[in-house]
């Protein structure tokens, strides 16, 4: 099994530190006609912000303090509450809440890092299950081989299989999800836990933005429909 945390024996600090963060932040910093009563008003992106840092600090929590499904379960409910925020985000922030320019580039590039580092945990994984050096070259390159096959067929950007965006980022759920636990399993919770923040801020802000290219598509057509 994985060893703990490294900071698994200050978890009821972290804990104490989380719900401050769920519970204050939130309720104190609201954009102006969000609510009735508005403590602090704010731009809509420091909103957003607030939120996000919420539901990473439920996420770092429960890997710090309880076992792996029910982290793992949490990251998942997290994964689902961003998806059902975005477009109260959208309003908040008046509908500009994509990456442009460079920002838009290097989250491109952080986008394939992971995915290879992804498909590296796998392989890492693999190699060490069982005994003997041919399961270890099976595992070690049939696991990799096959989530890499699954991503280009549902999860690529040119991927062959046209999903809905719900369908897209449950495959990449699955892909990432087994990277962390695997992590976890090799002994590096730390390491598996700092890969699962990341990813899913990644996945965040490029699921925005694919879904503003949807948008404009979307738009064009209509538009051309109706000249």
């Amino acid at each position: 099994m994985a060893t703990p945390w490294a900071l698994a024996s200050h978890s009821p600090v972290l804990a104490g530190v989380a719900l401050l963060l769920l519970i204050g932040l939130p309720a104190v910093f609201v954009t102006p006609g969000d609510k009735t009563q508005v403590p602090v008003a704010v731009p809509g992106w420091v909103t957003v912000a607030l939120v996000v840092l919420q539901l990473l600090a439920a996420v770092t929590a429960s890997w710090a303090a309880w076992p792996v499904p029910v982290a793992l379960l949490v990251w998942a409910l997290v994964i689902g509450a961003i998806y059902s925020e975005i477009p109260r985000w959208r309003r908040l922030t008046g509908g500009d809440l994509v990456a442009t320019g460079p920002a838009h580039l290097v989250n491109e590039g952080l986008a394939f890092l992971f995915e290879l580092l992804a498909l590296a945990i796998l392989a890492w994984w693999g190699a060490t299950v069982g005994s003997g050096l041919a399961l270890h070259l099976i595992l070690g390159i049939g696991t990799p081989l096959a989530a890499a096959v699954v991503w280009g067929l549902f999860a690529a950007p040119k991927a062959r299989v046209a999903l809905p965006l719900a369908g897209v980022l449950a495959v990449k759920a699955l892909v990432f999800g087994s990277a962390m636990i695997f992590l976890d399993v090799l002994g590096h919770r730390t390491l598996a836990v700092l890969f699962g923040v990341l990813v899913t801020a990644n996945t965040v802000i490029a699921t925005l933005d694919r879904e503003a290219a949807f948008l404009k598509v979307d738009v064009s057509r209509w538009t051309g429909m109706n000249r």
